[in-house]
């Protein structure tokens, strides 16, 4: 019987390996192009999260926020039923929505995960990365505290007139970025009935910046539904939402 000859079998073990890489070299290509595509595709909807905040407004239905931002990735009712909470998460940014049972929006709030987003509060005529007291003086809310885990802080400003009767709220949220390194007010936990020490609060907002913003509804108030899930979203869900880079 006569056997093929060494040099044939090599070539045909060359042309089994050629087709084998050029097989894997495809899968490759196809793999680096719809990584190419999914990055692409990430910065659009990012952008276009980013561009869509100017959209929004208090007073809305919350069937408009879901026609541009979609689905929620979390939610949350309250036990009575009256005020209900969408929670979403960009790259950049959380987006907190409060709603009531009209389908109302009467709160929204940005929390900053990114030191070079700097999106613009409306109203208040800055943008996050600037320090509390850039914004003004005039605070008519003020909420801190301390736990195991971290330290918050919110402050409110009511425009009157020039603001459509809406409260401005700003945060130093455990879950979003540091635009400057922390310094806490000295105290365990500050309210309007326990307020921090004036030069405290002073040296505070000299030298922290906020990392959210909210806008309230119009004629609402912090004393109402509007801060019925916090300002911002929860520390703990933010740990639980998995970034997505």
């Amino acid at each position: 019987m006569s056997h093929p000859p060494k040099k044939l079998k090599k070539s045909l073990i060359t042309v089994f390996l050629s087709g084998i890489l050029a097989v894997l070299g495809y899968f490759v290509a196809l793999n680096g192009v719809f990584d190419l595509y999914q990055h692409i595709a990430d910065n659009f909807l990012q952008k276009k999260a980013e561009d869509n905040l100017h959209v929004i407004y208090t007073g809305a239905s919350i069937k408009y926020i879901e026609s541009i931002f979609g689905p929620p990735v979390k939610e949350e009712h309250s036990e009575d039923g009256r005020v209900h909470e969408y929670i979403y998460s960009f790259k950049k940014f959380y987006l907190q929505v409060v709603y009531d049972n009209n389908n109302t929006v009467i709160l929204y709030s940005v929390t900053s995960k990114d030191e070079n987003f700097h999106p613009e509060v409306p109203y208040l005529r800055k943008t996050l990365g600037h320090k509390f007291k850039d914004f003004g003086s005039d605070i008519d809310y003020l909420q801190s505290s301390y736990s195991s885990k971290f330290y918050q802080y919110e402050e409110g400003h009511y425009l009157g007139n020039p603001g459509n009767y809406r409260n401005f709220y700003l945060a130093y949220n455990p879950a979003g970025v540091d635009y400057f390194e922390l310094d806490p007010l000295p105290d365990l936990s500050n309210d309007d009935k326990s307020p921090p020490n004036k030069n405290d609060l002073e040296k505070f907002r000299n030298n922290n910046a906020p990392n959210t913003f909210g806008v309230g509804n119009i004629h609402g108030g912090p004393e109402g539904l509007e801060l019925s899930f916090g300002l911002g979203i929860d520390y703990y869900d933010a740990r639980d939402i998995p970034d997505k880079d």
